[in-house]
């Protein structure tokens, strides 16, 4: 058997594993030159290398084994430059995809980062940009399971990707602060973000924010509400709009209750 090569040869020689080499010749992609009759093994002549070298071209193309094959069958120059478009055009597709998952990588550090490091227990103002949301109007009240109102948001918004911290905030009505009632919230939302592919259903106002952190969660954050409401009319603010309660380290990426915070931003303007 001169100038045969074994399967396990070609595995070697090609850096192709066994078990996609005997896929190919399942599937008439690649058949080998001889077959032992006695032994059943596959073995392979040079005039092979050729084609599985340009196999192995098209695979790290990124190119389906059934769309190769497609082009051998073709053996066609205009199939082949058919092919490589198409394909470019789904590359295309994949780095934007990758893109926007990156930008979504470096909101959720930049996230992390500024809620690990916040400075809780001062009153702060703040100037928030306009934001973009899907609000679902719907009561909550602390210790309520939050999960049920997300789910319903979801299903209502069609909302098919993971949540994750700082996405979804609670709100707590201007007549409400103004009335003092700090136990119960009006609504849900979901802040929009690059790459977020869902219809935004409001928006944030920007503006200046009364903005509070502390350790905690949502069940202890009425607590934090007559301290911010005194603030503002120590300083002759006035409230203009809802207030924003967000969870930015939970349950949810920790398990050490002492590292939990959650931010209150209510808008102001001078009185």
């Amino acid at each position: 058997m001169k100038n045969l090569f074994t399967i396990g040869q070609l595995s070697k020689l090609f850096n192709v594993k066994i078990s996609a080499l005997r896929y190919y010749d399942e599937i008439g992609l690649l058949k080998p030159a001889e077959i032992n009759v006695q032994t059943n093994y596959r073995y392979y002549s040079t005039q092979q290398f050729e084609r599985l070298n340009v196999i192995n071209y098209l695979r790290a193309l990124d190119l389906s084994v059934e769309s190769i094959k497609q082009f051998f069958e073709a053996r066609d120059i205009d199939k082949l430059e058919e092919m490589l478009k198409s394909q470019k055009v789904q590359i295309k597709e994949q780095i934007l995809i990758l893109k926007n998952i990156e930008r979504r990588i470096d909101t959720r550090i930049k996230q992390v980062d500024d809620a690990v490091n916040s400075v809780v227990d001062k009153i702060e103002i703040v100037d928030v940009p306009e934001m973009a949301v899907i609000y679902l109007d719907e009561d909550y009240r602390p210790n309520d399971d939050i999960e049920f109102p997300i789910a319903t948001l979801r299903q209502k918004f069609g909302v098919d990707k993971n949540i994750f911290l700082g996405k979804v905030a609670l709100t707590i009505s201007q007549n409400n602060l103004l009335n003092n009632r700090f136990d119960s919230y009006n609504g849900l939302l979901l802040i929009m973000e690059p790459g977020d592919d869902w219809a935004a259903t409001d928006t944030l106002n920007a503006g200046k924010y009364v903005r509070l952190r502390f350790h905690g969660t949502h069940d202890t954050a009425f607590e934090e509400y007559p301290i911010m409401i005194d603030y503002c009319q120590k300083h002759n603010f006035q409230i203009n709009g809802p207030a924003v309660e967000t969870a930015l380290i939970d349950y949810g990426i920790s398990d050490d209750v002492e590292k939990y915070i959650t931010e209150i931003r209510i808008p102001i303007e001078d009185d």
